[in-house]
């Protein structure tokens, strides 16, 4: 039996056509892949930085860096209930989403007058476990309550207000 060898390199060049088209469906699949399990997919990517409180305090500005000590956080907030308040205590909890851990620090029990319009500021460290693996850009949620007291009312009763900040380290 002959063979035909112009059959042969036909055959030959069908299947390397059938390879390098699945050898660049394989390739597109591996880059989608990978693009999926990059962070720009990831949920956190696409929450953004926000101080969401109770109305009567706002929330002016909040930052998170990492110190050798922990992690530092501060909070710029003013006072708009309309009167003046007496702060009595600010408590904290950060929440590292990675490692499921919680932090809570506690500031307070002071007394601080806020008059009315008055903006002030807390400033606190959070002595989280591996500091080491925190890197800039990593997202932590701190939630807070702030307890006052009406401060133009004899014997007031003691309000709390409660809000959450969503925050990439800087």
């Amino acid at each position: 039996m002959v063979r035909n060898r112009n059959s042969l390199t036909i055959k030959g060049q069908a299947a390397t056509e059938f390879l390098v088209t699945y050898g660049w469906a394989i390739l597109l699949v591996l880059v989608i892949m990978a693009i999926l399990y990059s962070s720009i997919f990831k949920p956190e990517f696409y929450v953004a930085e926000r101080c969401d409180i109770g109305p009567g305090i706002t929330c002016d500005n909040f930052y998170l860096n990492k110190t050798s000590a922990g992690l530092n956080f501060t909070l710029y907030a003013h006072n708009s209930m309309g009167f003046d308040i007496n702060i009595t205590s600010i408590n904290f909890t950060l929440e590292d989403r990675i490692n499921n851990k919680k932090y809570s620090k506690q500031i307070g029990p002071f007394t601080k007058v806020i008059q009315d319009r008055d903006s002030f500021n807390t400033s606190l460290i959070f002595e989280v476990d591996n500091l080491q693996s925190v890197a800039p850009g990593t997202l932590y949620s701190i939630f807070f309550t702030i307890k006052f007291k009406n401060n133009e009312i004899s014997s007031p009763p003691e309000h709390v207000t409660a809000g959450v900040i969503n925050i990439r380290v800087a």
